[in-house]
């Protein structure tokens, strides 16, 4: 055990990736999460950045779905009314710094009535307790439930 904590101790800092599910940038994260789950947009905007920017991935592109706390509060809005039962779901968190990842498994109804659900890899990067930059990556559609 003690040669295990010498070795331990030679591995440096910035190795450690996954800190503890209690971190300060994990439990914004997850507040984050628990807002939008309760369709709160001025919650889920608290918990951002003024001069936030959230960024889309596709292939190739890289896309500003949202620039700044207001426009994401305010296209928030609309979307919770559009879709009033969306929920997310995270999974496989992980940290590395101020960088937080995870799957997220999004569910809905769709406005056909049928149910919907999609996978995506989220990164969001937290600085003095907010998020200020939020990267998705191309969502993978699950098969619709019967």
């Amino acid at each position: 055990m003690k040669k295990f904590l010498r070795l331990l101790a030679l591995v440096p800092a910035w190795c450690v990736v996954a800190r503890a599910a209690d971190s300060p940038e994990m439990a914004v994260v997850r507040a984050q999460v628990a807002a939008f789950n309760h369709h709160e947009a001025d919650a889920v905007a608290a918990l951002l950045a003024p001069a936030v920017k959230w960024f889309a991935l596709d292939r190739d592109q890289l896309s500003v779905e949202g620039d700044g706390r207001d426009a994401i509060r305010t296209w928030l809005a609309g979307y919770f009314k559009s879709f009033p039962d969306v929920r997310s779901e995270m999974a496989d968190v992980t940290q590395a710094g101020a960088f937080v990842s995870y799957r997220e498994r999004t569910n809905w109804t769709a406005k056909d009535g049928q149910p919907r659900a999609q996978q995506a890899l989220a990164v969001y990067e937290v600085h003095d307790g907010l998020i200020a930059r939020v990267w998705y990556f191309p969502a993978v559609r699950e098969p619709a439930a019967k």
